[in-house]
């Protein structure tokens, strides 16, 4: 597994990057007001729950509280440096179990 809490820190320190598309995305999925905010806490308290060794990403879940909405980040870390979110959504239940487990 990749050293989240590596990334854990880079977020904390705020040296990441959010893309366009996963804030777009996000809004979309009705996590709004302090889109951003809520993408950097999915990072740093979320859970990796998918890995793609290959492609250098993780599939994070993470519940936003206030909203008691559930929530998945992708989270590239081609550059360690700066790890960057790369899309973001709210995930479908019929695709998932409990949100954290892809059905087959």
């Amino acid at each position: 597994m990749v050293a989240i809490e590596y990334f854990r820190k880079r977020f904390i320190d705020g040296e990441y990057a959010i893309s366009d598309h996963a804030i777009i995305e996000a809004r979309k999925d009705g996590i709004v007001p302090r889109t951003v905010e809520k993408l950097e806490w999915a990072a740093i308290n979320g859970e990796v729950i998918e890995e793609y060794v290959d492609r250098k990403r993780v599939l994070m879940y993470a519940e936003l509280k206030e909203e008691k909405l559930p929530v998945h980040i992708v989270v590239d870390y081609s550059f360690w440096e700066e790890p960057v979110i790369v899309t973001s959504y709210v995930p479908d239940s019929k695709y998932w179990i409990k949100y954290k487990i892809r059905k087959k």
